[in-house]
């Protein structure tokens, strides 16, 4: 207990009391200002744009025409895009599992559910944006994969350099890596997961390009909503999974219509088998008509 009976003891308690107590309400006033700023609709698109957006990932900011546009909108100086070496490769700095590298996330229960009937007919799946290899390693803890299973990766030149990596590290039987769509040619099973939204060209028109389409084609993890199509701005951010040291990069986000997008696939011979939603906003400041408010996957199969 401090000695109270020395007047120096009294007057540093108090210093202390006082300087704690200017804190808590110096911690008030700004719980009280950034409520109001929030709760005001102008003020709460400024701060959004200006001050939340640099600072925290998957946010968005902007509207525009086309993927070029968006990213003329990135600052100077600022990374853009998602083929940058330090987003993938920091699965390669630390020693661990591939299954804390890759853990398995509960919104693809929907995929593991048709994806495990698919296989039990077909086996060669062409995984449009599959990153290192997340679906393969994450899926094939809950659902067994053909012994003869082809499962071919598509993504940017960086994430196929580690996924390669990741061959040698880790058992990986049947997995591949390829940074041309073309490949996609001769598979029995098209899916994307959380891909399609950074790709301009829509997806009957990559499928259009193949001689013959895949038998199922397995759409995951992607905002719709029912207005104009437009692209957004996103700010994302990989965490490291081990230091948690971040890297942000300023990425073109396209925002499709729902009923657009699942037409667009029947016009090429798919019947809609089913869909899922997962509730997550995608809200744009100064546009509140823009706002998406779920993610949709879907389950197409060739009539």
């Amino acid at each position: 207990m401090p000695d109270l009976d020395r007047p120096e003891k009294i007057t540093g308690w108090r210093n202390v009391v006082n300087m704690l107590l200017a804190m808590s309400l110096v911690k008030s006033l700004k719980q009280i200002l950034r409520g109001f700023v929030e709760g005001t609709p102008i003020l709460s698109d400024y701060y959004y744009y200006y001050w939340l957006f640099p600072r925290n990932p998957n946010l968005y900011r902007g509207v525009f025409s086309s993927f070029s546009a968006a990213a003329m909108a990135v600052p100077p100086k600022l990374p853009s895009g998602y083929n940058h070496a330090e987003i993938h490769n920091t699965s390669l700095k630390h020693d661990i599992d591939i299954n804390e590298i890759h853990p398995f996330k509960p919104i693809d229960y929907p995929v593991l559910v048709w994806l495990g009937e698919i296989f039990k007919e077909s086996s060669i799946l062409f995984d449009l944006g599959g990153n290192t290899g997340y679906s393969y390693y994450a899926y094939r803890r809950f659902i067994s994969y053909p012994p003869n299973v082809r499962w071919l990766i598509c993504d940017v030149p960086e994430a196929v350099k580690v996924g390669n990596e990741f061959l040698t590290r880790f058992n990986s039987p049947g997995l591949s890596y390829t940074t041309n769509i073309s490949d996609a040619e001769g598979t029995e099973i098209f899916f994307t997961c959380g891909t399609l939204q950074y790709l301009e060209p829509s997806l009957a028109a990559l499928l259009s390009q193949l001689q013959t389409k895949p038998q199922h084609l397995i759409v995951h993890h992607v905002p719709f909503y029912e207005g104009e199509q437009y692209v957004t701005l996103q700010n994302l951010l990989i965490v490291d999974p081990v230091d948690k040291t971040q890297i942000s990069s300023y990425t073109p986000y396209k925002i499709q219509n729902r009923t657009q997008f699942i037409n667009s696939i029947v016009a090429l011979g798919y019947e809609l088998v089913d869909s899922w939603q997962k509730n997550r906003t995608c809200y744009i400041p100064f546009h509140p008509e823009r706002a998406v408010d779920a993610y949709h996957g879907f389950y197409f199969r060739q009539t």
